[in-house]
């Protein structure tokens, strides 16, 4: 039987470079993209998602961008399910396989694998969500804690649509998230994957060039973007939750001013990449590089020989 080829994982915090890594890699393996991110996978969110412009995506083609509309409700276990298929048959035309992005429970579940969760339920999701409405999302929170310390445990308390899910999986089987993660399947049990990660070198010049990029998504005209996403769907689409679009959300009604939304964005981001980077110590790396480092296409191919 032939040795299938081990995966190459590019992960890290938001604007260190990954993408361009993974468009190099992939040019020397001649090998395809997955793309590892929660909201780039949304049509229309392309500003406000750091997205490749569409030039960029024909040139360099990615899996998983750009195939779902905004209102559509996508799980980490659709994610699993959708990059097993496309693995699969990148396998059998025997190319190299790159995955590239941030979103770290979408990686957790290839290389920890998941457990057969319920779907979403539309009833019982209604039913926290007014229970948040009268008592708090403090109350859920609690409540989970009580039901479930182990999974309360790797949730912010202010992580509503986790805390909920956790909650509705309890509702629905009568287990918790936790019990069921431990009977979980792992597909690529026995598939070598090859981790690394980039991450900022200068945590004050990082936040700076997160306010930087910010300022850029405005000039390129995210605000619009957003409103085309209000008006065209709904204010309470998923991907408008997002760290960068709640903020802009905010400021289009008028809650926020235009200097509290360029800073409550890049601190969000700032605190979005410091959890990215807590959650490069679950999972095993071959190295980590800095940003800017000029050698990490070398060092990953050396990997390979």
């Amino acid at each position: 039987m032939e040795t299938l080829k081990p995966i190459i994982s590019i992960i890290g915090p938001t604007n260190t470079g990954k993408t361009s890594l993974a468009i190099e890699l992939s040019q020397r393996l001649d090998a395809e993209i997955i793309s590892v991110d929660s909201v780039q996978i949304y049509k229309y969110a392309n500003i406000g998602s750091n997205k490749l412009s569409k030039d960029n995506l024909r040139d360099y083609p990615h899996h998983l961008i750009n195939f779902l509309e905004p209102t559509d409700s996508y799980s980490v276990g659709n994610f699993r399910n959708d990059i097993i298929e496309i693995i699969g048959s990148l396998d059998k035309k025997n190319k190299s396989v790159i995955l590239v992005g941030g979103s770290m429970m979408y990686f957790h579940s290839l290389f920890n694998g998941i457990s057969d969760l319920p779907e979403n339920d539309p009833k019982v999701r209604k039913k926290l969500d007014e229970e948040q409405n009268k008592l708090g999302l403090k109350h859920l929170f609690l409540k989970l804690q009580k039901i479930d310390k182990e999974s309360a445990k790797n949730i912010h308390a202010n992580d509503q649509q986790r805390i909920k899910r956790s909650l509705e999986v309890y509702m629905l089987t009568g287990k918790t998230h936790t019990e069921l993660k431990d009977n979980s399947v792992n597909p690529f049990l026995n598939r070598e994957f090859l981790n690394f990660a980039i991450v900022p070198e200068d945590k004050k010049l990082f936040k700076k060039k997160l306010k930087d990029r910010f300022l850029k998504m405005l000039d390129e005209g995210l605000l619009e973007e957003t409103r085309y996403l209000i008006d065209n769907f709904s204010k309470n689409i998923k991907v408008l939750n997002s760290v960068g679009y709640k903020q802009t959300v905010e400021y289009l009604d008028g809650k926020i001013s235009k200097e509290e939304m360029i800073e409550k964005a890049t601190n969000a981001n700032y605190q979005l990449s410091k959890r990215q980077i807590t959650w490069l110590k679950k999972f095993e790396t071959k190295e980590i590089f800095f940003a800017n480092q000029s050698n990490m296409v070398i060092k990953i191919l050396n990997y390979l020989e």
